[in-house]
């Protein structure tokens, strides 16, 4: 059951704010909502301050997800799912859950996620934001995805994990032929070293990838990119099974 019933953003800071329960006041440093105005689209505050109520969607949610180890960011999630041209009717082997970002991206998408997540601490926060975000059809495994994947006839895994090519030789017999396998790696030498490993396997490696992004200022006058851009996050690696 999602636990975020409500998003309220603030007209004058644009501050969101999340509503857990519909059945009780909501305090704020701009005012009170009352619980019989929490079902209006427009509301305004005890102190007159004026909030947009919203349901909240995925990427609402995802800025209130419990933080833990690194995770990947939209743009590397939205370039695996655009590459492998995700869908609704897949079955998809996500490891290491890390803080959830990407299984839970997926899941908006695809049919079911299995989570791989052996670090005991990094598994609480997948499991805490599974349930912030409501998704049903996510299952988590505090399981050691090098030791195997019980799970067969998959559309894709993906990986972020320190060494990848652990997890190859189980890779290539869960996944149904023409099945995605995706690292996400920080460094070069893991990149060889991940490739390396695919020789003499049923898997084709597509590209390897590094995205850059760029935001640009525009206001009045100026338009202009910004000074700093995100840059190096990661290398995505795009491997098929033929």
């Amino acid at each position: 059951m999602r636990t975020i019933q409500k998003i309220a953003v603030h007209h004058k800071t644009g501050k969101k704010y999340i509503l857990k329960s519909l059945v009780e006041d909501f305090y704020t440093p701009a005012g009170t909502l009352k619980k019989e105005d929490v079902h209006k689209t427009e509301v305004q505050s005890s102190t007159g301050d004026l909030f947009t109520l919203l349901d909240p969607q995925f990427a609402d949610v995802a800025e209130f997800f419990q933080r833990g180890p690194q995770v990947i960011l939209a743009k590397d999630i939205g370039l695996i799912i655009a590459k492998t041209g995700l869908s609704k009717e897949w079955n998809v082997v996500d490891a290491g859950g890390g803080s959830g970002a990407l299984c839970l991206a997926l899941a908006q998408v695809c049919k079911e996620v299995f989570v791989y997540e052996i670090n005991p601490e990094h598994y609480k926060i997948v499991v805490k934001n599974v349930g912030i975000c409501g998704a049903t059809n996510v299952t988590t495994k505090q399981e050691d995805i090098y030791q195997g994947i019980t799970e067969s006839n998959v559309d894709l895994i993906t990986l972020d994990l320190p060494e990848p090519w652990q997890v190859v030789v189980h890779a290539e017999k869960a996944l149904k032929t023409g099945g995605f396998l995706v690292a996400y790696l920080p460094n070069l030498t893991q990149v060889k070293e991940f490739v390396d490993s695919l020789r003499k396997t049923k898997f084709t490696v597509i590209e390897t990838v590094e995205l850059l992004e760029r935001k640009w200022k525009i206001e009045g006058q100026i338009m202009r990119p910004e000074f700093q851009m995100l840059g190096h996050t990661g290398f995505l690696t795009f491997v098929r099974k033929i």
